[in-house]
């Protein structure tokens, strides 16, 4: 009988170590995957690419408008892969009409007036890769992509008070704070965590 209440006694300990570890340890490892996700995007990013190694050119296609004299006055997207790239970064539809693009040091592109077609899908290929924008006309709007995250979507039904709540708790989320507003995970602290884990 004492046996086995002294198996139960350790079995009891160990799982109160194990529930100790997990909670001062899993914080930690979810951390360190976030930090490798953030990395991951960013280096698809720079390299023009999906998650996949899909390369951001075949993730939309355009049709050029051209000028009478033959120089680029537009390009008009005609299909966007959804969730893909282009959609995730900036937020393109179908139907937009690209006519600046500007780079991640704020340097912008008319494409009315590029030599070609590919001078213009160039140009929104530096924007995607430097972390840059896009201006469309989408109907009779003129917009700067991506769209301000407190911006709605022009075209979109209104939210209701719930789903209002929940984007922000996701929008919090994704910023590394939590619920309350509070930072919670920026990347210095990301980074500070990843190091102080075992084998780091």
């Amino acid at each position: 009988m004492r046996a086995a209440f002294g198996l139960a006694g350790i079995l009891v300990t160990i799982g109160v170590i194990a529930w100790i570890m997990y909670k001062v340890e899993a914080p930690d490892i979810e951390a360190s995957h976030a930090v490798q996700q953030q990395a991951e995007t960013l280096v698809n990013q720079l390299n023009g690419q999906d998650a996949n190694g899909v390369k951001i050119e075949d993730t939309y296609k355009v049709f050029a408008d051209s000028r009478e004299d033959g120089k680029l006055q537009d390009l008009q997207i005609t299909q966007v892969t959804p969730a893909g790239p282009m959609d995730q970064k900036f937020g393109l539809r179908a139907n937009d009409v690209v006519i600046a693009a500007i780079d991640g040091h704020t340097v912008r592109t008319d494409l009315n007036g590029l030599n070609s077609e590919q001078e213009g899908v160039e140009a929104i290929h530096e924007a995607y890769t430097s972390g840059g924008q896009l201006v469309v006309q989408r109907g009779n709007q003129t917009l700067t992509l991506p769209l301000p995250k407190t911006m709605p979507n022009p075209n979109s039904p209104p939210l209701s008070a719930q789903m209002q709540q929940n984007a922000q708790k996701t929008e919090q989320q994704q910023e590394g704070k939590s619920n309350d507003g509070s930072e919670n995970g920026t990347m210095d602290e990301l980074h500070q965590r990843l190091h102080s884990l075992p084998g780091y």
